[in-house]
């Protein structure tokens, strides 16, 4: 291994590689998801309201509960994302289920957690950003602490400077 004096006569460190992961189907994602929509058909049946309006609000929530289980929870909806790939410069390319691939960029509104880890990134030329759910049962341990690793510590080539000492 290369001393640090070494390491900067060769330029500085080297780049982490990019990390590449496929995102499977999450139980936890399904009972979130159906956690809320019973906590909120809960309250909606405690309301004074008439009956009919929470019948309609019951249904509102289930359809809504049911559409995420299918795009967040199974992973199955043409727009779910299938497969990632984080580079060391905070670059994104994301492929859809439907087989569609978008590029972009990592913003800073992610979330990087031991239980729950949000990717945010814009494409380019979107509009809006994009956010990610990424819970540890839809990949192996190993790619999600890669990936969290890499969306914790990766710069922007943008971010100028040495990062921050964390000692």
């Amino acid at each position: 291994m290369a001393s640090p004096t070494c390491a900067r006569l060769n330029g500085g460190m080297h780049k982490p590689p990019a990390v590449r992961v496929s995102l499977g189907p999450s139980r936890r994602a399904c009972l979130g998801v159906a956690a809320l929509a019973a906590a909120t058909v809960s309250i909606l049946v405690m309301l004074p309201i008439h009956p009919l309006m929470v019948v309609l609000s019951v249904i509102g929530v289930a359809c809504w509960a049911g559409n995420r289980m299918w795009v967040l929870g199974l992973r199955r909806a043409p727009r779910a994302i299938r497969e990632l790939r984080v580079e060391s410069d905070r670059t994104v390319v994301a492929t859809l289920v439907s087989g569609e691939v978008l590029k972009g960029h990592v913003q800073e509104a992610s979330y990087v957690g031991a239980i729950v880890t949000t990717l945010t990134w814009r494409s380019k030329g979107a509009l809006c950003a994009r956010s990610v759910l990424i819970l540890p049962d839809m990949l192996p341990a190993e790619d999600f602490r890669r990936l969290r690793v890499l969306l914790r510590y990766g710069r922007s080539d943008d971010t100028a400077g040495t990062p921050a000492s964390q000692a």
